[in-house]
């Protein structure tokens, strides 16, 4: 379970027990922090539920309601369709954007069928070969590819790559712990074309001595306590030492002595059990180490109690030791969707590049991070326009809905499109259609920037002015 499945799960919680909650008194006992979390965020699921129904009250049914530029907020916000780039800017190449947008059957969303055409045209006298690069958003926990086609015909030769996990902007431009949120991010994170270039460099190899110690052969049979728990403590300079764990449910850290902690719950069955728990240490190895058991993962003195391991010391490289975690992470996580385990490793090598902290929780903080934060991926093809001719490139892919959480039968469905974004391919015009094969009746706008008046026999649009960003909002 991650956190998208606790906000859906949040988000179904019925009002009378909220109304219940207003008449609850405390007693003497201390919570855990998630238990306030949750009370938090059914308050402003709620709240969000009633804004928005204020809201939608407020719009028309022209499809108009909400700002020009910015369109509504979401709650899973899944970014925006981007547009074709090239691997060097060239002169002699310009193109025409087609897209079409088709509605998918759903029971209670839908999605949208997307065509994204692109007539290549070459002005000079020579044949131009370009490497081009089509992107879309995307997990690598659930990858779904577009596939890609030149003048009707499959485009199979093409190879993925994956960029960074887009991260929120805050007010003041520093990144604020969430996933993006917004069309804007996408914009900051693409605009400069380093985010791309990131992409096709890669990470390497990540050097370096890596020191691992396995927890083998865990008992707690002679332990006290609900939660019998062991940890691995030591003390590291993080400056010479970054320190990552797998297997781990808990950590600690001491900015002052540079003492961390590494723990996990211990079970009776454990022994038999073949999950992985070590601590990796990154740079220099430490000079001594305790372990401890406890009676819960506070691991608090004063709660010592009798639980034990076998500690197996190994000096390895993250080639060895990064593929053996990955594949045992699969083996009770199976990997969803298209995206290969090359992919992911390389993405799990640029989180461990980025996050070289004093306790960083490999399986919890990292794997699950890149698993299921969104990111840009790229489909990188060469495609060769004859001299004085024109060739149409064209993308084949769903675009999701992003949507709130607040009402599944009946919350706003939204699909951005962002033009420029870091693309250097020169675009003369960009067209967008709204198919209707089953009458207008199918497309309920309740907000848009397009342009559309299905009534008025208005479904093809041609983009024009400054924008770059537009939102197309339905009601399901």
């Amino acid at each position: 379970m991650n956190r998208k499945d606790i906000r859906r799960m949040l988000a179904l919680v019925d009002d009378r027990y909220l109304d219940e909650a207003q008449d609850w008194r405390p007693q003497r006992r201390r919570w855990p922090r998630w238990v306030a979390l949750a009370a938090c965020l059914c308050l402003v699921v709620g709240l969000g539920g009633f804004a928005l129904s204020q809201w939608r009250a407020g719009g028309d049914s022209s499809g108009n309601a909400g700002t020009a530029s910015e369109g509504f907020g979401f709650d899973e916000y899944v970014g925006p369709l981007l547009q074709l780039t090239l691997g060097e800017e060239s002169d002699a190449v310009a193109a025409r954007r087609q897209l079409t947008y088709s509605l998918t059957p759903g029971i209670w969303r839908q999605d949208l069928e997307v065509v994204d055409g692109y007539s290549l045209t070459n002005a000079s006298e020579e044949d131009v070969t370009l490497t081009v690069y089509y992107p879309f958003v995307g997990t690598l926990g659930d990858l779904t590819t577009p596939s890609l086609t030149l003048d009707g015909e499959d485009l199979a030769e093409n190879s993925l790559l994956a960029g960074a996990v887009i991260w929120h902007q805050g007010s003041e431009g520093d990144l604020g712990g969430n996933y993006a949120s917004d069309w804007e991010d996408y914009q900051a994170a693409l605009e400069d074309g380093s985010y791309l270039e990131a992409a096709i460099a890669g990470v390497g190899e990540l050097t370096g001595t890596v020191t691992v110690y396995w927890l083998q052969n865990a008992d707690c049979s002679a332990a006290e306590g609900e939660n019998p728990t062991l940890q691995f403590s030591a003390t590291i300079d993080p400056e010479a030492t970054a320190c990552f764990s797998y297997g781990m449910n808990g950590s600690q850290w001491d900015n002052e002595t540079g003492v961390f902690g590494s723990s996990f719950s211990v079970d009776e069955e454990d022994s038999e059990s073949s999950s992985l728990h070590c601590v990796i240490l990154w740079g220099e190895d430490v000079a001594d180490y305790t372990l401890q058991g406890y009676e819960n993962g506070g691991c608090d003195e004063g709660m010592e109690t009798e639980v034990t391991a076998t500690v197996l010391r190994e000096e390895t490289t993250w080639a060895e030791l990064l593929p053996l975690l990955l594949e045992d992470y699969f083996s009770w996580n199976p990997l969803e969707g298209g995206a290969s385990e090359e992919l992911v490793a390389e993405a799990a090598a640029q989180w461990i590049a980025e996050n070289r902290w004093a306790v960083g929780m490999l399986d919890y903080d990292g794997i699950s991070e890149i698993l299921s934060g969104a990111r840009v991926f790229w489909l990188e093809a060469e495609v060769t326009v004859p001299a004085g001719e024109t060739v149409t490139l064209e993308a084949h892919l769903t675009q999701t809905a992003s949507y709130n959480y607040t009402d599944y039968s009946d919350s706003l469905l939204g699909f951005d499109l962002l033009l420029g974004a870091g693309s250097n391919l020169t675009v003369t015009e960009t067209a967008v259609t709204l198919a209707t094969p089953y009458g207008t009746q199918d497309w309920d706008i309740y907000a848009q920037n397009y342009g559309f008046d299905l009534e008025g026999g208005v479904s093809t649009v041609t983009l024009a002015g400054e924008e770059v960003h537009y939102y197309l909002e339905l009601n399901p």
